[in-house]
């Protein structure tokens, strides 16, 4: 499938299969969009919060809408003992809506979302495409583990965690520079602990990171993701989109250096685009993966379905094998082709292996640019597969057809195939002797003739 420009970055291309496979913890940040319902124009959440505390303090036209530094003035002003309430009256604005980025994300098969933010935008979304949201989070406050019995997240069972506290819960908000101490000392010492589930997603091997605005400027995030076990070399390299801005910071590079030695990439990105990229492929796979467990129609003029057949072949023949493909289609075959039948972002070995265990053949596609690479010593893919295709093969009948050589143009004999014979494909004739062949067999009985091993001659 041609893929319009990725969203993606390149280096990142098992990201798409990390998420698909469930293994991807999801971490949404302050710098996401506020609803266009309450705010326009894409306004990140933590500027409309602080601008909106700085409106209550009468600084309309205050330099900075930095949200630390707006809550800092709000709790040195005379409206300090009101900060808790009105930071919960503002959150809680949220708590029926939700975005388009939101709704891209759940979507997908996040098991985890951790919450930097106070807010359920993300818990609304899961819950608008039929899925049931384990909510929790975070709350310094608390000495004992939080009582809200969480089980292991499934992607239709997900966690949604606030990893700074919840507005329902106003103690648990890290709001101010104490708090912010308070809650570091707490988590470092684990008390309270982490839920269980949460760690175990937290601290699994393979599980990667998507960070979605979350601000990587403050020099308490290394202690934090630290303490969480998300950083280390020995992980599964993650990725952390940010926004323009938070590249004019003086020490950006300095902390994209730090983050990139403990495994995560901080790049600058469109992350609604990602999300929207993102959203677009698992939907295609899922729909792939619907059709691809269906049974095949049946042959013409019979009630039997039709053979399923694998193609093996360099990469180099792709046109032959086109050709190939459409041929056998033609004539009541059913193919499997990696150019057509693998999706973006799909874990292709494993794909291949799949298919390999469940088609009824496996043919074998030799041609002189297959030659000319086996003799550079060059590596194919086509190895790997006709490998597996023979291990197959041990567990069948000797009378019963799998492995199907064919060739185009002059080619050296494979000592793995030597006992099969070889069907020549150069012409159209060729590939209707092809057909015919597979066609026959799939049709006969084991044990009659036509049924067997295509030995050579």
């Amino acid at each position: 499938m041609e893929l319009r420009p990725s969203a993606v970055p390149p280096e990142f291309g098992d990201l798409v299969p990390s998420i698909c496979a469930g293994n991807c913890v999801l971490v949404l940040g302050p710098r996401v969009a506020m609803p266009a319902a309450i705010c326009e124009g894409g306004t990140p959440i933590a500027e409309y919060l602080g601008r909106s505390l700085l409106k209550d303090l009468g600084e309309d036209e205050a330099e900075s809408t930095n949200l630390r530094d707006a809550l800092m003035r709000y709790d040195q002003s005379e409206k300090s003992p009101f900060l808790r309430g009105r930071y919960r009256q503002l959150v809680s604005l949220l708590d029926r809506h939700s975005t388009d980025l939101h709704k891209d994300l759940a979507s997908l098969p996040f098991r985890l979302v951790i919450l930097a933010t106070a807010d359920r935008m993300m818990a609304n979304a899961f819950r608008a495409v039929g899925k049931t949201v384990q909510e929790a989070d975070y709350n310094y406050r608390q000495r004992l583990a939080s009582d809200v019995a969480l089980s292991l997240p499934t992607s239709t069972k997900p966690i949604v965690y606030s990893l700074f506290g919840r507005h329902d819960h106003p103690e648990s908000m890290v709001l101010t520079d104490k708090n912010l101490i308070d809650y570091l000392v707490t988590i470092t010492k684990g008390s309270p602990p982490l839920p269980d589930a949460v760690r175990f997603m937290l601290g699994a091997p393979s599980t990667s990171f998507l960070f979605v605005g979350f601000g990587f400027t403050s020099w308490w995030l290394r202690l934090l993701l630290r303490v969480l076990d998300i950083t280390g070399v020995d992980r599964q390299p993650s990725l952390a989109l940010e926004d323009r801005s938070t590249f004019d910071m003086s020490d950006t590079k300095e902390n994209q250096a730090f983050f990139k030695s403990a495994g995560i990439y901080i790049q600058a990105g469109d992350w609604n685009a990602l999300a929207r990229e993102l959203a677009t492929r698992y939907r295609e796979e899922s729909v792939s993966e619907t059709l691809s467990s269906q049974p095949l129609p049946p042959i013409v003029g019979t009630t039997q379905r039709r053979p399923l057949v694998f193609l093996s072949y360099a990469s180099d023949d792709a046109d032959t094998v086109n050709r190939l493909r459409k041929g056998l289609e033609e004539r009541g075959v059913a193919v499997w082709q990696d150019s057509t039948n693998l999706r973006a972002g799909q874990n292709w070995k494993n794909k291949i292996e799949e298919y390999i265990r469940r088609v009824d053949y496996f043919v074998f596609v030799q041609t002189e640019n297959m030659d000319r690479r086996d003799d550079r010593r060059d590596d194919g893919v086509y190895n790997h597969e006709l490998k597996l295709a023979i291990d197959r093969a041990q567990y069948k009948r000797d009378d019963v057809v799998f492995i199907v050589h064919v060739t185009v143009g002059h080619c050296e004999p494979r000592s793995e195939l030597a006992k099969l014979h070889r069907i020549a494909i150069d012409t159209d004739e060729g590939i209707v002797a092809l057909a015919s062949h597979i066609l026959e067999s799939f049709q006969a009985v084991p044990g009659t003739i036509g049924s067997g091993a295509v030995q050579s001659t």
